[in-house]
């Protein structure tokens, strides 16, 4: 797992688990330094001490040349001390005259030591199949009658040197595992209100704004547990605010959407009313100025006065056909008795065909059952649509769709006209050219969609979907 990734308590964890263990290696590497130096300084005490006990007690036997008693003297000293790995006694020439050696001298020691005067002692390193071997010289009468060599092995100081590296890596392991579990307790102490802060967060991200923590120390955490407090009593406020203001919108929302659909009730009745009047009232009066004019027409002889009476029935038919077409417009008759496919075709056939602007209707059902909300909305969308490609596109072909599935009615109008721009939409809509406010109005009243994609001479597509459930 990555770095950044980790949890704060790991991180926290891993740093303290590195930094103590990266402290025991370097004290393991110092104390092995200074250890090794103090050692091999004993050492080399250790070998004058031996050294210079047999120089001592040898000067007159090395002048008597009693090389038994130096012989004896010298694996004495040898059995005593475990540490000396052999013993050299040489005359004042440097010549070796009694060693510990029972097969004699190892090969890579020196069999003479430089004779020369020396008041204190030497030491010299040789390297051997057991190691470094450590050779104290130490002077009789200051190299005036011989020197005794002690060789002692680095075996020994290897040994002492790792059982104590072992003991305190031993002990600093034991010290690291205590501190690590006594740093764990106080960061899991130190994490806990980070974690309860943490999941306080998580709540306000889901809108909980009741949340709050609890984390009663002076210092910075406490001191930002007391700011997350007081953050979320304010988002509480301010969400209590926007609830009251919500349910104040959603009110004149509802009454706004009431109004509207009452008006355009109101609208559709007003049509209807003046659909009818035109139809039975101004429609029938014309009807009967036309057959008085008939009549008035068989009783005059005069070919002037006949050519009047004429001109003037040709007038009010004219005048009663634009009646009936306002009437048939506003309410058309065909929507309330044979339903909403049959008014489309009619439309179309009665408005498109003196555009010369062909048309193709399709429909999923010939008689499709959709409630007289839905049916009205759908219609007016459909007018003002076939109203603007009329008026604006300059179509020659007009493709108009209706589907009908399970829980939805769609609706779509299609022409190959001039088309408009994306830019051009967006100020139509802003100008509420095009009838698109009505358009809209209507479909969000039965929770519906409107869809409108064109192109500049390609034409344009407007796909109206409304749920019937």
């Amino acid at each position: 797992m990555l770095w950044y990734k980790r949890s704060l308590y790991a991180k926290i964890n891993l740093i303290i688990v590195g930094t103590l263990l990266l402290s025991i290696i370097m004290l393991i590497v110092m104390m092995r330094g200074v250890t090794h130096k103090l050692i091999e300084s004993q050492l080399n005490i250790r070998g004058f001490e031996v050294g210079n006990y047999i120089a001592v007690l040898s000067t007159n036997d090395i002048l008597q040349e009693d090389y038994y008693a130096i012989f004896d003297r010298i694996n004495k000293a040898k059995e005593k001390n475990n540490d000396v790995r052999y013993i050299l006694v040489a005359n004042y020439t440097g010549k070796i005259i009694a060693h510990t050696f029972i097969n004699g001298l190892p090969e890579g020691l020196p069999a003479t030591v430089a004779a020369k005067s020396m008041e204190s002692f030497t030491v010299n390193k040789f390297n051997s199949n057991e190691g470094v071997i450590y050779e104290i010289t130490v002077p009789v009468e200051n190299g005036n009658v011989g020197f005794v060599r002690v060789g002692l092995s680095s075996g020994g100081m290897q040994q002492i040197l790792s059982n104590t590296i072992s003991e305190f890596s031993l002990m600093a392991s034991i010290l690291c595992i205590i501190a690590v579990i006594l740093a764990s307790w106080q960061v899991s102490i130190i994490i806990r209100p980070i974690r309860n802060l943490s999941k306080a967060a998580e709540e306000i991200k889901n809108s909980n704004y009741s949340v709050r923590t609890t984390c009663q120390s002076d210092d910075e955490i406490g001191m930002l547990s007391q700011t997350f407090n007081e953050m979320a009593a304010t988002l509480k406020q301010k969400e209590d605010e926007n609830n009251d203001l919500l349910n104040a919108l959603q009110v004149k929302e509802a009454n706004r959407t009431v109004l509207i659909s009452k008006l355009f009730t109101a609208q559709e009745d007003e049509r209807k009313r003046i659909s009818r009047e035109l139809h039975d009232g101004a429609g029938q009066s014309i009807t009967s100025l036309l057959a008085y004019l008939k009549i008035l027409s068989t009783e005059i002889r005069g070919d002037k006065q006949q050519s009047l009476i004429n001109s003037a029935r040709d007038v009010l038919i004219g005048v009663l056909s634009e009646l009936r077409q306002m009437a048939v417009d506003l309410r058309p008759p065909a929507l309330d008795d044979w339903g909403l496919v049959a008014a489309i075709e009619k439309y179309l056939d009665n408005n498109l065909t003196i555009h010369n602007i062909k048309f193709v209707f399709a429909t999923s059902h010939q008689h499709i059952e959709l409630p007289d909300s839905v049916v009205l909305a759908l219609y007016r969308i459909f007018q003002e649509a076939i109203s603007n490609i009329i008026r604006h596109s300059g179509a020659t072909t007009v493709q108009v769709e209706l589907i009908s599935v399970t829980g939805q009615v769609k609706l779509i109008i299609s022409d190959n006209g001039c088309g408009f721009s994306n830019e051009s939409l967006a100020s139509a809509r802003e100008q509420n050219r095009l009838g698109l406010f009505g358009m809209q109005e209507r479909i969000e009243l039965l929770n519906g969609s409107l869809d409108i994609q064109s192109a500049v001479d390609i034409g344009t597509k407007i796909t109206i979907i409304i749920p019937t459930e």
